[in-house]
């Protein structure tokens, strides 16, 4: 093993491959069909390559992961102060390359604490692992310098010896190496000083110190903070999703001077649609909005949403897809959904969590899979098949049917595709600080939406409010606004200006506005929506331009979402409760039932084609009928 001791001067003089400025980025970024491995082998790495798949994601990681076992079966590349094995990441592309000679790599870095940089700093305070006490470190000098020196002296390794094979890298910190801080919001030297000036930049009073977890917690009006009373607790939890957004934002920059903007970087973060209760206000993923904008990230990465992965499930995005689109970032739909072959077993006495309720069979697989690359295709976006801890794909008929999807990838997948959506849901960031984050209404009020949504048998949007203003919203019908409880003059001039407006439904949940020019009230439910408070069931009323729907619970039904959907003029694809996923020319039905459906197309079609089975369905028709199997994914081809 070839150990390096980096030296300042040394590293400055290092060669660094690439010139071109971040204004050569492209505004609609490449799509990658890819492949990641926790532990990939040559084997698999070779079945991909020959499906096609040209992509290949690395991640060489210094830590364990959250089942106590290392991530990477290669030994860590940051050994101590200034100590470094690149024989051992070089090591690890050589694999790749080996396996797949013209596969381009992505590379994961790992910004987490090595056990042995807790043990030797680990008596200051704000010195500890990252890895589930993210928020304690963010503001720690000493993380942030030692951190920084590793991953430049990384990328001018991997710049200058891999230049020509890596097309991007992906920034991995926190839990879970998803910038996911399990810490709680609780205190150390570095926070605490970092939270002072925070406030103080903001003309605030100095807090003095970190709020404890009574004032943190405290509600003052059952579901919602007071902006007066408890105006500190929101204060410092924003400030918390401030910290781990600059932090992120700082070494995307640091990253970016090395390869003068050479790749892409990307990360994990900004999960509002998964993080539900216990986690929604607490692990630092709702300063999105900052991040979306900034010009040191260029895509985001995901899984699919967990709720939804079960044979008639819509699956979803954990982001505001459509936000991240408008800015010109790319994104990646990560497909780590359990098969009946997938390595259950980590490591002696270690079992993979949910691996006992994945997909049972071949045939669930396949169906499975197609709904992912469905709805990635469908999305605009970018995927990867991730065999995680090995065996993901080796079922039967597994393989043939990635090497077809990328077949059809490559023909289908255009630069700024979009889905075909009517229907649109707007979260508001700065409305979930208010919100009891330990509530069950916190899981239902956007999380558990994603069911209906995805089963409601029309493609939808997710969309962040603050992009609201200069987003194109004419194509929209039908909007839902579960979570806008804070409502300002300025937010509600924009929404009279672009939502108010073209015979459009607007869904509310519960309390829309109830916090109004930073007064707490129920009169201002009304004054918004039209609709008192406290309503017991979904109210509507005409308002003119517009149609408002108050609803007093959150997560509407797939069926009360149709209901909604049709008398609002949205196009609804099929009759069933089921997924469906749409753009101009491509219409893709998931169903865990099978048998007769019928399908109603948006406008007259000259030929439907089932690509996966080659079958010509219809010609000449504005609807069509076709028998599905328990369970299939299909994905029709429009031509005019």
């Amino acid at each position: 093993m070839r150990i390096i001791a980096v030296v300042t001067g040394f590293m400055c003089a290092m060669a660094v491959t690439g010139n071109s400025g971040a204004g050569d980025l492209p505004t609609n970024p490449e799509r990658w069909f890819a492949f990641r491995s926790f532990r990939p082998d040559s084997e698999t790495m070779e079945q991909f390559g020959a499906a096609g798949v040209k992509v290949h994601c690395i991640f060489p990681a210094n830590t364990l992961c959250s089942l106590a076992v290392p991530y990477s079966s290669y030994p860590p590349v940051w050994l101590g102060p200034d100590r470094y094995d690149f024989e051992c990441l070089d090591r690890q592309i050589a694999q790749v390359l080996d396996a797949n000679p013209s596969a381009r790599i992505i590379c994961m870095i790992d910004l987490n604490t090595p056990d042995w940089w807790v043990r030797a700093h680990g008596r200051k305070s704000g010195c500890v692992d990252s890895f589930y006490e993210l928020g304690r470190v963010l503001a720690t000098d000493r993380w942030r310098k030692d951190t920084r020196t590793f991953l430049e002296t990384f990328l001018r390794h991997t710049e200058a010896a891999h230049g020509d094979a890596v097309i991007a890298y992906v920034l991995a910190g926190g839990c879970t190496t998803e910038w996911q801080d399990c810490s709680w919001g609780e205190e150390s030297a570095s926070r605490r000083a970092a939270w002072q000036q925070w406030m103080k930049d903001r003309g605030k009073a100095d807090p003095v110190d970190i709020p404890p977890a009574s004032v943190r917690e405290y509600l003052s009006h059952e579901l919602f903070r007071d902006p007066v009373e408890d105006g500190l607790a929101v204060d410092y939890w924003k400030f918390c999703h401030w910290l781990n957004a600059e932090t992120i934002e700082y070494f995307a920059r640091a990253a970016h001077e090395v390869t003068q903007h050479r790749v892409p970087v990307g990360v994990y973060y900004g999960y509002v649609m998964e993080h539900a209760r216990n986690r929604l206000l607490y692990e630092g993923h709702l300063e999105y909005d900052r991040l979306f904008r900034s010009d040191a990230l260029d895509f985001f990465i995901a899984p699919a949403s967990y709720s939804g992965r079960p044979m008639g499930g819509g699956s979803g995005f954990m982001q505001c897809l459509a936000s991240i689109r408008h800015h010109g970032k790319g994104y990646v739909l990560e497909i780590d959904h359990r098969t009946p072959t997938a390595n259950a077993k980590v490591a002696e006495g270690v079992i993979l969590p949910g691996y006992e309720s994945g997909w049972p069979d071949a045939a669930s697989t396949i169906a499975g899979l197609r709904r992912e690359f469905c709805l990635a295709l469908t999305s605009g976006v970018s995927l990867w098949w991730f065999d995680m801890f090995g065996g993901w794909y080796a079922g039967e008929g597994v393989m043939e049917a990635i090497t077809q999807m990328r077949s059809l990838w490559e023909r289908l997948a255009t630069p700024g595709q979009a889905p075909a959506a009517e229907t649109a849901l707007i979260v508001d960031a700065e409305s979930l600080y208010y919100l009891d984050g330990r509530s069950a209404f916190a899981s239902e009020l956007l999380s558990a939406q994603r069911d209906g949504l995805g089963r409601m048998g029309a493609p939808y949007d997710i969309l962040s409010f603050a992009d609201v203003g200069d987003m194109d919203l004419s194509g929209y019908k039908l909007v839902l606004l579960p979570g806008l409880f804070v409502v300002d003059d300025v937010k509600k001039k924009m929404l009279e200006e672009k939502v108010f407006r073209d015979a459009r439904t607007v869904v509310w949940v519960r309390a829309p506005g109830i916090i109004t020019n930073g007064r707490y009230d129920p009169v201002h439910v009304e004054a918004l929506s039209g609709i008192p408070a406290g309503v017991t069931e979904l109210t509507s009323r005409d308002m003119g331009t517009w149609t408002s729907v108050l609803s007093p619970g959150a997560n509407l039904s797939a069926s009360t979402l149709r209901t909604l959907a049709g008398g609002a003029g949205v196009h609804l694809y099929i009759d069933t409760e089921e997924p469906v996923y749409a753009t101009e020319n491509l219409l893709a039905v998931h169903t865990g039932t099978g048998g007769l459906r019928t399908i109603h197309l948006r406008q007259p079609c000259g030929r439907v084609t089932e690509l996966f089975s080659g079958r010509v369905i219809a010609g000449n028709a504005t609807e069509f009928t076709d028998t599905l199997q328990a369970p299939e994914t299909v994905l029709y081809e429009l031509t005019p």
